[in-house]
């Protein structure tokens, strides 16, 4: 991300937003790596129904990763908030000249169940079709959970039959079942050329 498109403000898609939308500061990485690991790792995770904690224990990243990603060109977060208090983020970035991934989609359990995510998962797809003009986005998902695959089938992702192994390293989390992997799915977001 470049430190021009950094806190740059975004147009939140959602019709009825009470939500500000922009791109993540440096300076966030510590809160937003926080925000992600309470929602998919640990007990506070469970309130919520993006928890990964069954599967995995340990933390999903931590700040050096976060960091790394943010400081790649094409690569940011974008974050939620309400009231200045950050309350949901995604990590958005060119993956090949056409693709654009999203991942880490996380809002705080406290704000889950009120259209935050799916709003914010449009505006990511809005920044990558406007920003990097890409055509598709593409998300990868633990495969032992289906629904969050049958959650992104219903906003238009299908699955296209790519999978890798998960992580071997424990910065993403350490198994607690065996034979995890994950699946990509994809979502056409503009019309090609």
């Amino acid at each position: 991300m470049t430190t021009e498109s950094q806190g740059k403000k975004i147009t939140m898609t959602h019709s009825k937003s009470f939500y500000s939308c922009r791109m993540a500061q440096k300076t966030e990485m510590i809160a937003l790596c926080a925000l992600i690991n309470s929602v998919y790792r640990g007990d506070a995770a469970k309130a919520g129904w993006t928890t990964e904690a069954d599967l995995l224990g340990g933390q999903r990243c931590d700040v050096a990763m976060l960091e790394k990603l943010s400081d790649r060109p094409d690569s940011g977060f974008l974050v939620a908030t309400k009231e200045d208090e950050i309350i949901a983020c995604c990590h958005v970035q060119l993956a090949t000249a056409t693709v654009a991934e999203c991942g880490m989609l996380s809002v705080t359990p406290a704000w889950q169940n009120q259209g935050i995510a799916k709003a914010l998962l449009r505006t990511a797809e809005q920044y990558s079709r406007e920003t990097w003009q890409a055509t598709r986005m593409r998300l990868w998902i633990i495969k032992q959970r289906p629904e969050l695959a049958e959650y992104y089938q219903r906003r238009g992702y299908r699955l296209t039959g790519a999978t890798l192994p998960f992580p071997d390293d424990v910065r993403y989390g350490i198994p607690r079942v065996n034979g995890l992997y994950l699946l990509a799915l994809e979502k056409v977001i503009a019309p090609a050329g």
